[in-house]
């Protein structure tokens, strides 16, 4: 680790001058910046060119503040934000100046696009102004859209939320303008006469990798979780959120053969509904009959060279909507979770049907509160079974939160059923710099007595220019959410971080090129239930971020691994139980994602066990337009053990075309050397309305080791009314 500080303290000479943010305007009694919404009664035309009259009557939102790169120093280039509304909508105009012609670059017509790659303008609003939760609304010159529903400050963000809201964009001779519409019944708020909302507004120009706020916000934070920060938007009066009343009927038609389970060519025609009523202005209920899935993305394959299952996120946008919710203590340490949505029809990686569920979630005062509850249909291999998930969460302080989870999974088995009980809380302090986190839970399953309990607890201090934290999760032997994730049980694990991340003046010679330095030493401790060490690692680390957005880095790791049993690391290789010593280097660089043609490189060379391990992991991307994207990726693992040698290669292909900003056409190819399978997924997605889709979707898994083939293709069409 002293070998690894010592670039750090060379560096610190390169340090920017202190911050010289710019004095607001206008600031509450809190010493937030405030603008105001302005009424009108005239027609806006959401057609990216905000020259109706009502918008020069409308309050200017200038003096933008820089975080990327340059904190706390005026943008290079000048933005407006102006904001009216009538009984129906808020409406955000942005003027985006900028000197360059030709210099705005835009990658992606995809939905949530990558904020990374392009230029974008976006809002932020904190409906409740309660420092915590809210939406985060961009687009680009090109109309396409990124929405995201946060809840505690960004700790827990629904990326896949997508409400009803309307963007466009136009080309200036200066630069782009943007117009959006955003109903107010898409928000939740308060009945309030007048309303107070927390807001940010927030511009990216990407040829510079500059990002800038109107309030300015230190770079350790995300707009999202700087969400404490931001200004405050007032003058909006009499307006209701609305029945928020939602009605999306689906219909369905497919034809499957899957030969792994021995089932012929069938055709399966479906329907259901999905529904959803505000109850109050913050709870929502959401209704589903027939629930299916069939649109969604397919997982990505992954090579487990461990002897722990894989982790496999949530991808379905029924689970997604509200998830922060049912977010159970901290995010850090993932060896634990006492609810994962993934158990909810999924077993095996394979699809169960579901019958329906209900959910309600939302705020009612100081109080949020999320009940789920989904039945799920027999088939074959699992029965009916009925899942149920109450969380009750509360605000205390000014940023901190306590709460209680309570979760049950029962079929008509006899003694097929499975509960737990958890309580957590996160308390944070100094403007967030300082947090603690801790959760105690327990399961209840028959033959599983005794010993089932889990204990986390969590520190993290984190600055502009150095992070520490450390965690320990204590996982009894009969611990069992069944509706939750476990890596391994009978353990407790120990992890500590330390992190420095100096930025660099950008006028100093290395500061030209590197905009930050990241130094970094990870260790992880995890002993047996009854004590003794079955691993342990080190892991040293030097990371480079450039300001083109480019990334080079090293890392040097030390192993103890302890087996005490057999290990059968791959078909025919097993590794004998007894204590293996092994270290690993790896160096990568990810060039800039924003050019046409960029690519990612990494490589290991390191002992593996009793042996040797080189792993190669490579990917290309070419965007000739900002219609088409290409991807192809290869991870290559070569191993040399004495007790066998092994190559494993994971192949991908990924290509997605955007005819326009509603109507796209992705396709996925991957072969896996491991399982010796290929399986492709080709989704077209046409988005006639607001939340109203036409999908097309093929799926195809071959396993060429048994000569198998499951293939499905389906049609589906939604349709969204709102009332």
């Amino acid at each position: 680790m002293g070998r690894l500080l010592l670039p750090v303290a060379l560096l610190l000479i390169a340090l920017p001058a202190p911050l010289r943010p710019q004095a607001p305007d206008a600031t509450s009694s809190n010493g937030k910046l405030i603008t105001h919404a302005r009424f009108t009664d005239a027609k806006i035309t959401i057609d990216g060119k905000p020259d109706e009259p009502a918008w020069q009557t409308a309050e200017l939102i200038t003096g933008l503040v820089q975080k990327e790169p340059e904190e706390g120093q005026p943008p290079t280039e000048k933005t407006e934000f102006r904001v009216l509304y009538d009984k129906e909508f808020l409406y955000v105009a942005a003027w985006c100046h900028d000197r360059t012609k030709n210099g705005v670059i835009i990658n992606d017509l995809g939905h949530d696009f990558d904020i990374q790659e392009q230029d974008y303008i976006a809002v932020i609003l904190d409906t409740f102004n309660d420092d915590r939760n809210g939406y985060y609304l961009g687009a680009t010159v090109l109309g396409n859209q990124r929405d995201i529903q946060f809840f505690s400050e960004g700790r827990n963000q629904n990326v896949n939320w997508d409400g009803v809201w309307y963007s466009e964009g136009q080309f200036t001779d200066d630069g782009y303008t943007v117009e959006m519409a955003i109903p107010f019944n898409t928000l939740r708020f308060s009945r309030q006469k007048e309303q107070v909302w927390g807001a940010q507004f927030v511009r990216r120009i990407r040829r510079r990798n500059e990002v800038s706020f109107w309030s300015p916000l230190p770079r350790r934070h995300t707009g999202i979780s700087g969400i404490a920060m931001a200004g405050e938007l007032r003058g909006i009066e009499n307006v209701e959120p609305g029945r928020n009343f939602y009605v999306k009927p689906f219909a369905l038609a497919g034809v499957t053969r899957f030969a792994s389970r021995d089932e012929k060519t069938k055709f399966d025609p479906d329907g259901g509904v999905d529904l959803k009523y505000g109850l109050t202005p913050g709870l929502s209920l959401d209704l589903t009959v027939n629930t299916d899935f069939s649109h969604v993305e397919a997982d990505t394959q992954q090579v487990n060279l461990t002897r722990f299952p894989l982790f496999f996120a949530e991808k379905r946008e029924f689970f997604l909507e509200n998830a922060g919710i049912f977010q159970f203590g901290s995010l850090t340490n993932e060896e634990a979770l006492l609810f994962h949505s993934r158990t909810i029809g999924l077993a095996g990686g394979q699809p169960v049907p579901i019958l329906g569920g209900a959910r309600l979630t939302g705020r009612a005062g100081e109080y949020y509160l999320g009940l789920l509850n989904m039945q799920t249909r027999s088939d074959a291999a699992v029965p009916a079974t009925n899942f149920s998930v109450a969380r009750l969460r509360r605000n205390v302080f000014q940023n901190s939160d306590v709460g209680l989870m309570f979760l049950n999974r029962r079929s008509g088995l006899d003694q097929d059923h499975n509960r737990a009980l958890g309580a957590d809380g996160n308390l944070l302090f100094l403007r967030n710099t300082l947090r603690f986190s801790g959760a105690l839970a327990q399961t209840w399953t028959p033959e599983r007595e005794g010993d089932n309990r889990l204990g986390k607890a969590e520190v993290d201090y984190n600055t502009n220019i150095f992070r520490a934290s450390g965690s320990v999760v204590d996982i009894g032997r009969n611990f069992n959410p069944e509706m939750g994730f476990v890596r391994r049980r009978d353990r407790r694990n120990l992890r500590n971080f330390l992190e420095l991340k100096p930025r660099l003046n950008t006028q100093s010679r290395i500061g030209r090129y590197v905009r930050d330095v990241f130094v970094s030493n990870l260790t992880q401790h995890i002993l047996f239930g009854e004590g003794g060490t079955e691993t342990k690692y080190m892991l040293s680390q030097v990371r480079l971020n450039f300001q083109d957005g480019s990334d080079f880095g090293a890392h040097y790791e030390q192993n103890f691994e302890r087996l005490r049993q057999p290990f059968e690391v791959s078909r025919a290789v097993i590794l004998p139980a007894r204590d293996y010593h092994f270290n690993e280097s790896k160096a990568w660089f990810f060039s800039d994602t924003s050019k046409p043609l960029s690519g990612k490189l990494e490589y290991v060379w390191a002992r593996f066990y009793s042996g040797d391990r080189t792993e190669i992991t490579a990917s290309a991307q070419y965007r000739p337009t900002y219609r088409l994207s290409t991807i192809v990726s290869l991870e290559r693992n070569d191993i040399d053990l004495p007790e066998g040698a092994f190559v494993t290669n994971l192949l991908g292909f990924r290509a997605d075309y955007s005819f326009s900003a509603r109507m796209f056409l992705n396709s996925f190819v991957q072969y896996n050397s491991e399982t010796d399978t290929i399986s492709s997924n080709l989704r077209y997605r046409f988005i006639y309305r607001p939340l109203s889709d036409i999908y097309v979707v093929y799926n195809d898994v071959r396993d060429r080791r048994r000569s198998l083939n499951d293939w499905s293709m389906t049609v589906k069409y939604t349709r969204l009314w709102s009332f």
